[in-house]
């Protein structure tokens, strides 16, 4: 375990890749329902909505699931690498603290 600080700064970050992940859901989603009605409105004086205002939902809600998965894929593999390298240098010290004790004891 590391110190206080360094607890509450993973702690932060991964809130902080939460947030990321949810908003870009959502934002993606919420754009699309927005093009939609825009268009419906605008363009066709709402005589096709809302047709468009859907497909347009699905196609924001796509793009908000791609996002799900590539946002995930690269936090998960920053987080991979920061528990390899952590562990690493934790590990190393372990290491040689344990040498030390059993050359001292033989």
């Amino acid at each position: 375990m590391g110190t206080i600080r360094q607890e509450l700064a993973l702690a932060l970050r991964h809130f902080s890749n939460a947030t990321t992940i949810a908003l870009a859901v959502v934002l993606s989603t919420f754009a699309g329902v927005i093009t939609g009605y825009y268009l419906d409105i605008k363009f066709f004086e709402g005589k096709t909505y809302p047709w468009l205002t859907i497909l347009f939902f699905l196609f924001g809600l796509g793009g908000g699931i791609k996002n799900f998965i590539i946002l995930t894929k690269r936090f998960t593999k920053e987080a991979e690498k920061k528990d390899g390298e952590r562990k690493g240098t934790v590990l190393g010290t372990e290491d040689e603290q344990h040498q030390g004790d059993t050359d001292g004891q033989s």
